[in-house]
């Protein structure tokens, strides 16, 4: 009996392995976007600022950046998730005294292919390897950042995100899909590719790069941002096989039967 147990084990965990480490034909994406943000990194990707009121009129006052409260050029203080349909315009983009996210990870589920499976406007997922490699993975996320030298609290929504590869230069993205805020907002970099499961596994740093909001922020603020500095990561998990996953829960369920009788 013991050998029986051994041996369930190891298969369960076996079945958790990458099956391949290259991108195969026809792989799709489900699973979760783990998010993650580097505070230090938002608050000083520019290293000086002018503030403005909250109508992006200069106040005459700048100054350098840094990671506490007053001078942080930038940070991510709300998240919303599946069931986010809009920010409703002002109300929404008015924070008054805030803080960055408590939590440097955030979650995010892949939406569906073929129909919506959150709240309406988010993206539906596309892509697929071989019929649609620039296709859309569509995410259940919607991110506000703000600045503390826009007083007394403006903010920018990227509503309803999504991870792209850019048929013009091949590179990895993260889109905010509708919303005054639409566009690309980070390049992915340091990235990494596979198919595990007939699902895509992603993973990269992500940074400003060549990106929409990049050259919003450039043209706008007058500020220097860095679009090589690495802001956080992100990896796409896929979702476990049903048939794996059974596995290794009847796995754990039988090496705990085994030190409960053992007792």
């Amino acid at each position: 009996m013991n050998r029986v147990l051994v041996a369930i084990s190891m298969l369960a965990f076996a079945g958790t392995a990458p099956v391949s480490a290259a991108v195969l034909a026809n792989t799709t994406a489900n699973g979760t976007a783990y998010f993650t943000y580097d505070r230090a990194a938002w608050a000083t990707v520019a290293p000086n600022e002018a503030y403005t009121n909250i109508s992006g009129v200069p106040t005459g006052a700048s100054g350098p950046t840094a990671d506490i409260a007053g001078q942080r050029w930038m940070f991510p203080d709300r998240f919303e998730g599946t069931a986010w349909v809009a920010a409703a315009y002002p109300s929404s983009y008015l924070t008054g005294p805030t803080a960055p996210l408590a939590s440097t990870l955030i979650p995010m589920l892949v939406n569906s292919y073929g129909t919506n499976s959150f709240a309406a406007n988010h993206k539906i997922t596309d892509y697929n390897s071989t019929t649609n490699p620039f296709g859309y993975i569509g995410l259940g996320g919607s991110l506000r950042a703000t600045s503390d030298f826009n007083q007394p609290g403006a903010s920018v929504w990227w509503e309803h995100l999504a991870l792209r590869k850019d048929s013009a230069d091949n590179i990895w993205k993260i889109y905010a899909t509708s919303g005054a805020g639409a566009g690309s907002i980070f390049e992915l970099t340091n990235v990494t590719e596979e198919t595990v499961n007939g699902n895509l596994h992603l993973t990269g740093d992500y940074k400003f790069g060549n990106s929409d909001w990049y050259q919003f922020f450039q043209s706008s603020t007058g500020a220097t941002i860095s679009q090589s500095m690495i802001l956080g990561h992100i990896d796409l998990t896929p979702a476990p096989e049903p048939s794996r996953a059974l596995l290794a829960g009847l796995g754990g369920m039988l090496l705990v039967l085994r030190r409960r009788r053992c007792v």
